[in-house]
């Protein structure tokens, strides 16, 4: 009788297991690469990881991509010019693991939002440079500060110091625009969450998100910045950066009135 009793209950648990409601699909870990290929363009190399799995490689020095008016070679992806709207309009967010392969003395831009034409208004750097407003603010020793440059409605541009890492330690990127409010979160190595946030100086341009490796370089003469690609190849060579590349894991981009 006991094991009669025993069938029957395990029988109607699997029933009522069978006939529950199945709990929603969680929200996926990244954003599908045909989602991003909708919205972005490439600048240099393609970058997606095969399989993708919300892996990205960029590697400025691979690439060589001249955009024929910057600062160094580069490979990114942009938002598509068709997509672009104003900063009133943009809202978005974009999250990932960054971790950047550089040698010492190397500066790069992993990602930035840009207006049409030639104007930034928000730029992230990885950099083992000189800068007083880095955490640790020293040329060529390992050392990279993570910094964001940010144009706020003065049109002022305000630098904020989000952590340091060194070469092959990854930190979690967050950035958030809102309809003209501009947000860059950072969580390093050390655990602790550094954030800084402007508003943005109004203007009807249209703006876009780039991300990838912008490596920077200047005129190794001058010390200023240069549009000549064989003056970045002396200054690159003098530095001793012959290799490097920049890697984001857990790729998210959302964009209202976008379809993932």
């Amino acid at each position: 009788m006991k094991n009669a009793i025993l069938t029957l209950a395990c029988a109607l648990a699997m029933a009522s297991l069978a006939n529950a409601p199945r709990p929603a699909s969680a929200a996926p870990a990244f954003t599908p690469r045909d989602a991003l290929e909708r919205l972005f363009e490439v600048e240099g190399k393609t970058p997606y990881a095969a399989p993708y799995d919300g892996t990205l490689h960029f590697s400025a020095l691979d690439a060589k991509y001249d955009s024929g008016h910057g600062h160094g070679y580069r490979n990114e992806l942009k938002i598509a010019a068709k997509l672009r709207r104003s900063a009133a309009l943009t809202r978005e967010h974009f999250a990932a693991r960054v971790t950047a392969q550089l040698p010492d003395g190397a500066k790069t831009i992993v990602a930035q939002y840009h207006v049409e034409g030639l104007d930034t208004i928000v730029k992230v750097y990885v950099q083992d440079t000189a800068d007083r407003q880095g955490l640790d603010g020293q040329a060529g020793n390992g050392v990279f500060d993570i910094l964001v440059r940010m144009l706020g409605t003065d049109g002022k541009e305000a630098t904020t110091a989000l952590g340091t890492v060194r070469a092959g330690q990854p930190f979690d990127l967050d950035i958030r625009f809102a309809g003209g409010d501009a947000s860059v979160a950072v969580v390093g190595p050390d655990g602790m969450r550094r954030e800084a946030h402007t508003r943005i100086k109004p203007d009807e341009r249209a703006i876009y998100f780039k991300f990838g490796d912008y490596l920077q370089a200047l005129d190794p003469d001058t010390g200023k910045h240069t549009i000549s690609s064989a003056q970045w190849d002396r200054y690159y060579a003098a530095k001793r950066i012959t290799a490097e590349h920049v890697t984001f894991t857990g790729t998210v981009f959302e964009r209202e009135g976008a379809r993932p």
